[in-house]
């Protein structure tokens, strides 16, 4: 079968009015050029992208169907749309999806993990954007993975359920920022139930550690600590996970007011730090940003919890500082950004 053009694509782009020519559209090698500072900007690693015209060339003609997700989630941004509407979603599985839904054919793996390969990229376009920009994507992929997860069997079921707690938990984190409380603890409370059903001790240590954080800003410092201490208790988790677990701990420790157990807590996040991978390619889609510059901003609420201010504003600004740019401006940024002025110093 010949592979069919990506019109979508190539009519979303000559839709971009030039901004090195005026009164023409944007060509290939302007919009690759966009996408290449999105993408550095956005990775946590802070690497150059070798994204170019002749990629984007390939997209269009269809070539190539499905980009990584940070190459979807930068054309999503550069754009301003969707995955389905730059048709960054192949036919097939498309197709597949549709089939599933209606009930025609059971769920399958490759269907789930088309869907899980859009939540990836939402998840890096949230970083450019904010929670409110998202948020009805991800409600409407939860809505999907729930009637998928009816229509599957055996195997395929845990992994739909699965799917399903990773997207309860993203909109528990999401309602946060949102100031909507009550939201964010029905969905992290239905990802823990969810992840139970599954029996991902992933995903269920990810729904602890979010409804331990969502505690500790409602300031429930008990709560907190118990659920932070049930997210830290399974060791099969990746380590990225496992060092937010022990970072959160040493600061709720330090709200409780128990300094030496919260400096000794802080130790133990730092050697677990210390051996992260070297990319954060090596980290789960859920989690690429546990990397050591989102942790240093970690140590930094923990220095504040124990009174440290000045410390924690000088730790903050150079948490900042290592973070990639579009990090720095990053909705879930602003709290750091805060401890950075604590001292008086910009």
């Amino acid at each position: 079968m010949p592979r069919q053009p990506n019109d979508r694509l190539r009519l979303a782009r000559e839709a971009m009015p030039s901004r090195v020519y005026p009164g023409t559209v944007m060509g290939r090698d302007e919009l690759a050029g966009l996408v290449r500072d999105w993408i550095t900007a956005n990775d946590p690693d802070r690497r150059l992208s070798a994204f170019d015209g002749n990629h984007l060339g390939k997209l269009e003609r269809g070539a190539v169907r499905r980009p990584s997700a940070i190459v979807r989630a930068a054309l999503c941004g550069v754009l301003d749309a969707s995955e389905h509407d730059l048709g960054l979603i192949p036919q097939h599985d498309e197709e597949r999806l549709a089939a599933a839904l209606s009930g025609r054919t059971h769920t399958d793996h490759k269907t789930l993990d088309a869907i899980a390969e859009v939540l990836a990229s939402v998840r890096r376009l949230e970083d450019a954007t904010s929670a409110a920009e998202v948020i009805s994507t991800v409600h409407a992929q939860r809505s999907i993975v729930t009637r998928l997860a009816e229509n599957s069997r055996g195997k395929t079921r845990a992994e739909a359920v699965g799917l399903l707690a990773e997207l309860e938990q993203y909109l528990g984190w999401l309602s946060i920022p949102m100031d909507r409380w009550d939201d964010s603890r029905r969905h992290l409370d239905r990802a823990a139930v969810y992840a139970l059903e599954a029996d991902d001790p992933e995903r269920l240590a990810m729904a602890l550690s979010f409804s331990a954080y969502r505690n500790l800003r409602r300031n429930s410092l008990r709560s907190a600590e118990a659920l932070n201490a049930a997210a830290g208790r399974d060791e099969r988790v990746n380590i990225g996970l496992r060092t937010y677990t022990e970072f959160q701990r040493a600061e709720v420790l330090a709200r409780n007011g128990l300094k030496s157990d919260a400096l000794q807590a802080l130790a133990s996040a730092d050697r677990l730090m210390s051996h992260l991978p070297d990319s954060s390619d090596e980290l789960p889609a859920s989690a690429y940003w546990y990397v050591p510059s989102f942790f240093h901003g970690q140590r930094a609420f923990v220095l504040h919890a124990l009174g440290d201010d000045k410390h924690a504003a000088r730790v903050a600004r150079e948490a900042i500082a290592a973070m990639p740019a579009a990090w720095r401006e990053a909705e879930w940024a602003g709290r750091r950004t805060k401890l950075a002025l604590l001292d008086g110093r910009v």
